[in-house]
């Protein structure tokens, strides 16, 4: 009798186990790989702001306002988030997020009818990856790298701070690097990449604060930089170079 009553409690757990719902997975990835943070209230002449870009750094899942929210952080740059699927767990994962919760199964249709496929999104556009930015204040007869914001470093130097004289000051590329004259406006990678470029040198009298040049650096990559002043022989810029 026991024997009977166990077997026929198993067959119970068995049927319960087939007819519960089974629980699919499925990923959500971080929208960008990148994110640039920049200030856009207008600003008096003579003033400018640095974006900063930042890759993906950390993904969270956060309780905002009582609701589960996925959150796609990076680094100083802010944080973007959405909230998480209604009735379904996440955690956060590399890149992304993993969620999952109960889907039930509908019967078998008697008329098997193919399904419409649903139109595909565009790719996305991955925008340019920054390979290093920041400030540099050169002093005469010095160099300067662009590739990793250096000075001094002869073999990888890509600019010399030319001073023929105290008033006769150059801007020389050097170890195989080229400039482009960009003017006043920011070009950006891809208007760096079709500027005309010359491995020539650029008076600084010809050069007012303000001026954007292109750089293609002697690792070969896409630079771009401002002057931001001259004085006491100093030479103060804001640089990007990307991969």
């Amino acid at each position: 009798m026991i024997r009977y009553i166990a077997t026929a409690l198993l067959l119970v757990l068995t049927l319960a186990a087939l007819a519960a719902p089974a629980a699919a997975e499925t990923r959500i990835d971080c929208p960008l790989p990148q994110v640039t943070r920049t200030i856009t209230d207008n600003l008096p002449s003579g003033w400018w702001t640095t974006p900063v870009a930042n890759r993906l750094s950390e993904t969270k899942v956060m309780n905002i306002g009582g609701k589960p929210t996925l959150m796609c952080i990076y680094g100083s740059s802010g944080s973007i988030q959405r909230e998480a699927p209604v009735g379904q767990q996440c955690r956060a994962v590399t890149g992304g997020f993993t969620c999952s919760g109960p889907t039930l199964q509908a019967p078998a249709p008697s008329v098997q009818i193919a399904p419409q496929q649903p139109a595909q999104p565009a790719p996305q556009q991955a925008g340019p990856v920054t390979f290093s930015t920041g400030a540099l204040s050169v002093r005469q007869t010095h160099l300067f790298d662009l590739d990793r914001g250096v000075m001094d470093q002869q073999p990888a130097a890509d600019l010399w701070f030319e001073a023929k004289t105290a008033q006769e000051l150059y801007l020389t590329p050097r170890n195989g690097a080229a400039m482009s004259v960009s003017g006043t406006r920011n070009r950006g990678k891809a208007g760096c990449a079709s500027g005309r470029y010359s491995g020539g040198s650029l008076p600084l009298a010809k050069l007012p604060v303000g001026t954007y040049i292109c750089v293609k650096t002697n690792e070969k990559r896409i630079s771009e930089f401002r002057i931001n002043g001259l004085s006491n022989g100093t030479l103060s810029l804001g640089y990007t170079t990307w991969q």
